[in-house]
């Protein structure tokens, strides 16, 4: 059985090409455009990976991990984080954050499946 991945970005240009690359790599992919989305859907489906933006109307990635990390039924789905903004930014708040990782945007998609692999090896769920 394949994995499941939700992709959230309020770029729906970003969700549309990220759903295309990992379905031709063989996972079912869920989509969403806000932090709210992402709730929802991760809480009622339960991917086995999220790849978040972290800059998003409603609720930022970084608020939305805060809330997935406080369920039980997403607490230890890995993250990949997607942003525009230097990691230099970022990665401070991610650096404690569990199961996690960053990309920064433009997004080279080799090295984004790879990175994919990587997390859903390293944590199944």
């Amino acid at each position: 059985m394949s994995s499941t991945i939700l992709v959230i970005d309020d770029e729906p240009s970003i969700v549309h090409l990220l759903k295309e690359d990992l379905e031709s790599e063989g996972y079912r992919v869920l989509e969403g455009y806000d932090g709210q989305m992402a709730l929802q859907i991760a809480k009622a489906s339960k991917p086995n990976l999220i790849i978040l933006d972290v800059n998003m109307p409603l609720i930022n990635g970084l608020k939305a991990l805060e809330f997935l990390r406080g369920l039980p039924e997403t607490k230890n789905i890995p993250i990949l984080f997607l942003s525009g903004e230097s990691s230099s930014s970022v990665t401070p708040a991610l650096e404690t954050a569990f199961r996690v990782a960053h990309v920064k945007k433009p997004i080279d998609l080799d090295d984004l499946n790879s990175l994919v692999r990587e997390l859903l090896k390293k944590y199944p769920t």
